[in-house]
């Protein structure tokens, strides 16, 4: 997000390019029962055999509207303090990290541990789209797979998120969207062959649609991997000064739902600091269900803009009002 990660989906990975980095830092725009929506495809692999829960997994669907929380380690610390703060009940916490690492278990296992959704965000930094959907990177695919299975808690797994805007490899010019389709298909499939059916796979595009001089995002639709292959949609989005929901959400939502009816969430979100801070989130919350999303993710990181609500009262005060609406 320029404003407005992640990814929940945890080790760095060298930036591609000045620009992503800088936008990958603040850019970060009832729930069906979990399935693996490619499992159908079936494989000759024999199914997993028993593997150790972790010490505390959470098994309940979310209840909707759930409130989210997108940071960087240390987890544990950082979500304690925000339910100290807000009063939230956290039932999703994201995190990010690149591609090419292991499952981060331990990361995982804090967020089950607090009895929350883990949410990846899977970024493929440094690495061509084109070589994953031509199986160069089976390999490492299949071993992360095989390690979610293990954790046998639930994982949100999100690869290559806002990928219809400008600021990472992996949407334009450097990736096209039929190559990041057939990424996506090629990974969601190889973690069906290997019956990690844990996964609940979250597609989650920009909230930007427009052309900026050189500069082009695109509508969502054009990206998206198919209902086979996708089980929540997260949308990333963020307010400033001046803006509403309809303003930043409207287009992009009602673009992904002439494609789907897979449920949406809000999957990076904050607002701006200033004196409307109060209302627009407020306003954000109501949008929520006004426009019967499932969740809403807020972006707890300072970067470009300062999107954390501690140190700040007013901000603060409106979230915590807000959210003891949600369950």
């Amino acid at each position: 997000m320029t404003r407005t990660a992640l990814a929940t989906l945890a080790t760095p990975f060298a930036a591609a390019i000045l620009v992503g980095g800088v936008l990958v830092a603040t850019h970060h725009t009832t729930v069906p029962p979990l399935t693996t929506s490619a499992a159908s495809l079936g494989s000759k692999r024999a199914a997993p055999g028993p593997a150790r829960h972790p010490a505390r997994c959470e098994r309940a669907e979310p209840r909707e509207p759930f409130a989210g929380i997108a940071i960087n380690p240390g987890i544990t610390p950082h979500v304690k303090a925000f339910q100290r703060a807000t009063g939230a009940h956290i039932q999703l916490v994201e995190f990010y990290n690149p591609f090419t690492s292991p499952f981060q278990r331990w990361e995982a296992q804090q967020v089950t541990a607090l009895g929350a959704l883990p949410l990846i965000q899977l970024n493929p930094r440094n690495v061509s789209l084109k070589r994953i959907a031509a199986g160069r990177y089976d390999k490492r695919i299949r071993r992360y797979a095989d390690a979610i299975r293990a954790f046998r808690c639930r994982v949100v797994l999100s690869f290559g998120h806002e990928m219809n805007g400008w600021w990472y490899t992996w949407g334009l010019p450097w990736t096209t969207p039929a190559t990041f389709i057939a990424a996506w298909r090629h990974i969601h499939d190889i973690f069906a062959s290997e019956h990690a059916s844990n996964v609940i796979w979250s597609w989650d595009p920009s909230h930007l649609y427009q052309h900026y001089a050189h500069k082009s995002a695109s509508l969502a639709s054009e990206w998206y991997p198919g209902d086979a292959y996708v089980d929540w949609i997260g949308l990333d989005g963020y307010l400033r000064t001046g803006t509403t929901f309809e303003g930043i959400f409207g287009r992009q939502l009602r673009n992904i739902r002439s494609v789907t009816s897979k449920p949406v969430y809000i999957a990076e979100t904050g607002v701006t600091s200033g004196p409307s801070q109060a209302g627009q989130i407020t306003g954000l919350f109501a949008a929520v269900r006004n426009f019967r999303l499932t969740g809403l993710v807020w972006f707890d990181l300072d970067a470009q803009e300062p999107w954390r609500l501690e140190g700040r009262p007013a901000g603060l005060a409106a979230y915590r009002k807000a959210v003891a609406t949600f369950p």
